[in-house]
């Protein structure tokens, strides 16, 4: 079997990397907290032109065609640069929800063309049972995806919104006057559910990549006593813990974007649980390693080192923080004994 991405992903991912780096260079991404939206409209259009943001959706609805792994390469891509667009909230959990979950077909082609669903969470941002009460990835004039009581996702129209923003002015909460909804007992619920997880994984993996990056150049360039701290052995130490967590969130994640399309649904469920609860996790603890590294500077409200912590604790609660995929897996373990 092949692991490694296709010449096709590759190229997907250069394109995504270098027009996010080109947007951010104009722009840089603190700017997102006070322009009003304007850099976070920019880049998505840009996302949109490029046909980035219907990868989920198949051709004839009016999308791209492409896989959940090539999804996964653009929110990697959109996680290493902290870009302030709802990729994981839109293009991938709404989307799925859209696609797999049934329910109407003309919001997939108005997703396409960059209309804005954003998905609708509970209150503790879990999959909601009951009722939904907030949507994540919200921007202004977002409607809401949500998997109704009947097994069918459904839209809503927003009303009495509460806009939240001392979590990750980056990705957005917003509260939202109640709506109805079911739990993920169908096969395309369920599947959508992983293909949310995994992509919330890809994004805290290009999170924790981004905050390496950033700890490692810092690491080579900084001098104390007439030396790079990259020279000293603790910093050497952090680093490396940082890489495995890097390297080991990859893994997982690209291993969970095939087998939440192709895998039979417990399979598939299985490895995206796994994926979330490894790379949320593990994202947390390396950016809180880069601020290490980063000494005095990575604590000041100018780095943007606090912004990249902030979006992997929130993508990390997102679907049930570590809870809902360990309690997942612990479940398949006791029942297999």
């Amino acid at each position: 079997m092949h692991f490694a991405l296709s010449e096709d992903q590759r190229v997907l991912q250069h394109t995504a990397d270098e027009v996010t780096a080109r947007v951010l260079a104009d722009s840089p991404v603190g700017d997102a907290r006070t322009d009003g939206g304007a850099l976070r409209a920019r880049l998505w259009s840009t996302l949109v032109e490029l046909d980035l943001v219907g990868l989920l959706v198949p051709e004839q609805q009016g999308g791209a065609g492409g896989s959940l792994t090539d999804a996964c390469v653009v929110a990697e891509v959109l996680g290493r640069h902290i870009a302030p667009v709802p990729y994981v909230g839109t293009a991938i959990a709404a989307a799925a929800l859209l696609r797999f979950a049934g329910g109407p077909r003309e919001p997939l082609a108005r997703l396409c063309r960059g209309e804005a669903y954003s998905v609708l969470l509970g209150g503790r941002l879990q999959d909601p049972v009951g009722t939904a009460t907030v949507a994540f990835d919200w921007v202004e004039g977002a409607r809401g995806v949500v998997l109704s009581p009947d097994g069918l996702a459904a839209v809503h129209d927003l009303l009495d919104i509460d806009p939240l923003t001392d979590v990750d002015p980056l990705h957005r909460l917003c509260g939202v006057r109640p709506v109805p909804a079911g739990a993920a007992s169908g096969e395309g619920a369920r599947r959508a559910r992983a293909a949310a997880w995994t992509g919330a994984a890809a994004l805290l993996t290009g999170l924790a990549d981004g905050a390496l990056r950033q700890a490692a150049g810092y690491a080579r360039q900084r001098e104390q006593y007439d030396r790079p701290i990259g020279s000293f052995q603790a910093v050497q130490h952090l680093c490396a813990d940082m890489l495995v967590d890097v390297e080991t969130s990859r893994s997982i994640t690209y291993g969970a974007s095939w087998a939440a399309e192709h895998a039979p649904i417990d399979e598939a469920e299985r490895v995206a649980a796994a994926a979330k609860g490894h790379a949320g996790a593990a994202a947390i603890r390396v950016c809180e390693n880069g601020v290490q590294v980063l000494g005095g500077i990575g604590v000041t409200e100018e780095h943007d080192a606090h912004l990249r912590l902030r979006s992997a604790h929130l993508h990390n609660a997102v679907f049930g923080n570590t809870d809902a995929p360990l309690m997942l897996l612990a479940g398949r373990v006791l029942d297999q004994a």
